[in-house]
């Protein structure tokens, strides 16, 4: 046997043996790396967009709308840059609280956000994990992306419907009428929006007064919006449930959010990056402003027993904010998918004190996808049912009138929020 022959034979022997190399670890001794979030990385990283159909243009630039730019579809802060190749691209810095960054490409409103080749809404997007050894350089991670069609480009696309398009009929179930508020807090302070207030069915034909809820994010209580999977259908649950005799009659205030100002309105830390929270100058505005403009406008019974407050999200977190910090005002809540882990679990942390003075009754709502179907969200949608549970026996140790719910397999958003209303409404307005 010649002697290349023979090393030939030997190699193959030494390869086909998982320990017949000395010192050469067996392939079950390897380790998979320990990937992380792009958004934990020190240097940030680069998102790029494609705009196959070229609609994007510079009077129509494309925004990421992020929760990291409190879902405001034209944030200037996340203005995309267009290149030479028809793409988009921008440089996303490290932010403060690397929390998981969930987007969508729009230009610049939720009329003209991303939908899928069939016009339909499509997931909130999410990075995918990365090795951080291959960006141990300080080298930019880059991911790209594709928009293949744009809402805008549906046949009779669907335009905001019902708040700040006043001349759009209100299409709802029972009774809406529109009522104008001026204000808000901090950045809104100046600002001018409609409320829609549902009457429950038969307030035209009595002289009773009710009591009410006032719901945040109005634009979607009643009525679809452009960018939103949905709406609460709060006009047809709250309809079916009263004619049935399941609960008592009871009006809804449905407040819209302010758009850019969003989060700060509704919350009382900063929980995200770069907003100003005024959430107790919004409970100031709706005691001073609206409550009084309701009041006067409609039959509605008064004080705290009779005043409800609800919300989804960081509507949520406003909820039971405000439920908690004026029980004069509000003797309960609604509090659907509360952002309690945002800024390393700030708001878990507070709604833990002992200062804190749960309302008298309070329904508690949490899907167990809170933060989507994908196998890294498992971790994520863990620890958000365990923040509801701990939640609720936070409000049973202090007296309040507590039920939780949680949805199988709802994820955070407006189709979820839908299905728990009745469970709900039931336990505030319940007969």
């Amino acid at each position: 046997m010649s002697k290349v022959l023979a090393f030939a034979l030997v190699s193959t022997l030494l390869l086909a043996s998982p320990v017949a190399a000395a010192g050469l670890p067996a392939a079950s001794d390897l380790t998979q790396p320990e990937m992380v979030q792009p958004e934990t990385l020190p240097q940030g990283f680069i998102i790029v967009v494609d705009d196959p159909g070229r609609l994007a243009a510079e009077n129509q630039p494309i925004y990421i709308g992020t929760n990291h730019g409190n879902w405001h579809p034209g944030n200037p802060e996340f203005l995309m840059s267009p290149r030479s190749d028809g793409k988009w691209q921008m440089i996303v810095s490290k932010p403060e609280d690397p929390g998981r960054m969930q987007f969508k490409f729009t230009r610049g409103s939720w009329e003209t956000v991303e939908v899928d080749t069939e016009g339909e809404q499509i997931e909130n997007r999410v990075l995918p994990k990365v090795n951080p050894a291959d960006y141990a350089d300080g080298v930019k991670p880059i991911f790209e992306f594709s928009v293949p069609k744009w809402a805008d480009q549906n046949p009779g696309a669907t335009q905001q419907r019902g708040v700040e398009d006043t001349s759009t009929p209100l299409e709802v179930t029972g009774t809406a009428k529109r009522l104008q508020l001026v204000g808000g807090a901090g950045r809104a302070s100046s600002l001018v929006r409609d409320a829609i207030v549902w009457l429950p069915p038969g307030y035209d034909s009595s002289d009773a007064s009710y009591p009410v809820l006032y719901l945040m994010d109005g634009q979607h209580v009643f009525m679809p919006q452009p960018g939103a999977p949905g709406e609460w259908h709060a006009d047809e649950t709250a309809t079916e449930l009263i004619e049935s005799g399941a609960v008592n009659p009871f009006i809804i205030v449905a407040i819209p959010h302010s758009g850019f100002s969003r989060a700060d309105e509704y919350l009382p830390a900063e929980l995200i990056d770069g907003i100003q929270p005024s959430a107790d100058e919004f409970i100031d505005w709706i005691e001073l402003s609206v409550m009084p403009r309701v009041e006067r406008a409609f039959r509605v019974k008064k004080g705290p027993a009779n005043t409800s407050v609800g919300g989804a999200s960081f509507g949520g977190v406003f909820a039971l904010h405000a439920a908690g910090s004026r029980p004069d005002l509000f003797g309960s809540a609604i509090v659907e998918s509360p952002s309690v882990l945002s800024r390393s679990g700030y708001m878990m942390q507070a709604f833990a004190a002992g200062d804190f003075d749960w309302p008298d009754t309070v329904f508690l709502g949490m899907g167990t996808n809170e933060a989507g179907t994908a196998d890294e969200a498992a971790d994520l949608n863990t620890r958000y049912v365990a923040a509801a549970r701990r939640l609720t026996e936070l409000a049973q140790a202090d007296g309040s009138r507590v039920k939780l719910v949680l949805g199988e397999g709802h994820v955070h958003n407006e189709h979820a929020w839908a299905e728990r209303f009745p469970e709900a409404i039931e336990h505030l307005f319940g007969r």
